[in-house]
């Protein structure tokens, strides 16, 4: 049960960075993270699919250049570390 409490904090911050990108016009900054955050949210495919937000993350982090402001991108590398430490099979 704690594995699901660990993902459902993550997947909090990542919508709550998604919610500001979003109100502030960044759509194209939020897509693939939400792509993959509805992805994630199947919870019958855990755990195997967060690691796949957590490098989706990763990577929207690094291509997102002047998108994400400091805080999002804090926001969003503490959820993919928390993703990356729930345990996979």
């Amino acid at each position: 049960m704690a594995d699901v409490d660990v993902v459902g904090q993550a997947l909090s911050r990542i919508q709550a960075v998604l919610d500001r990108l979003t109100a502030h016009g960044r759509h194209e900054a939020a897509f693939e993270i939400a792509r993959a955050q509805f992805k994630a949210n199947v919870r019958a495919s855990w755990p195997g699919n967060l690691a796949a937000l957590a490098v989706a993350i990763d990577r929207a982090v690094a291509d997102s250049g002047d998108a994400l402001a400091e805080d999002d991108r804090a926001e969003l590398r503490a959820a993919a570390d928390l993703l990356r430490s729930v345990p996979h099979p």
